[in-house]
């Protein structure tokens, strides 16, 4: 068997750990992480007449179109070298998005990370940043001292978006929005879906043995 590089998306709901799990095989698999959130923050840096009407659809609380979306994401992925292999977090978020992103950038894995919305709300809800390093941590893996940060000693809060209501609304839109990205990628042969639902640790080692199964360099 061919062995490929990997140029892959990565999605799942909110809590899910994709954030966590895009950086270990980043580190795996020698690729980089894109972020789609700082690709949009590099484009709004460069003071470009797209970022200008991003702007003007955040000032306003509403999400820029897909129109819009696209044309900055493929604007920023093409001063990358993406024959090297990446993994691509935060975009698409839609069907419409993958659409356009298959027209100028190979997909050869789409992973999915499987969460019940019971353990998105509980992961979440015990949510806690260090309102001096950032570190992100959670109330049942907390050590001595809950309120405490274990890395610097800072005071854990709750993040203000972190609330019930929003978590909840969260999902609805993920569902609604991001989820059917798995029958499009299911039907373009490049869907791998895991269970979320365990550690860090653990999660980890079933998609290194299963994207490697699959053929990447790894």
């Amino acid at each position: 068997m061919s062995r490929k590089r990997l140029q892959a998306v990565l999605f799942g709901p909110q809590g899910c750990g994709k954030g966590t799990q895009g950086l270990l095989l980043s580190e795996r698999f020698e690729v980089p992480l894109i972020g789609a959130g700082e690709l949009m923050r590099q484009e709004i840096a460069e003071g470009s007449a797209l970022s200008r009407l991003v702007k003007e659809y955040v000032d306003q609380g509403m999400l820029a179109p897909d129109e819009l979306v696209n044309a900055i994401m493929q604007k920023q992925l093409k001063n990358l070298d993406l024959e090297r292999g990446f993994i691509l977090d935060g975009y698409p978020r839609n069907v419409e998005q993958a659409s356009s992103l298959d027209r100028f950038a190979k997909i050869n894995l789409a992973i999915q990370l499987k969460l019940s919305d019971k353990e998105a709300l509980a992961r979440l809800l015990g949510r806690r940043q260090c309102a001096v390093c950032r570190t992100v941590s959670h109330v049942k893996l907390a050590a001595a001292d809950p309120a405490r940060c274990a890395v610097c000693g800072g005071r854990l809060k709750a993040r203000p978006d972190d609330t019930e209501s929003t978590i909840i609304n969260r999902l609805a839109i993920y569902h609604f929005m991001t989820e059917p990205l798995a029958v499009y990628y299911r039907q373009h042969g490049v869907l791998l879906t895991v269970n979320g639902e365990q550690s860090i640790e653990s999660l980890f080692q079933e998609l290194v043995r299963k994207i490697l199964k699959l053929g990447f360099v790894g």
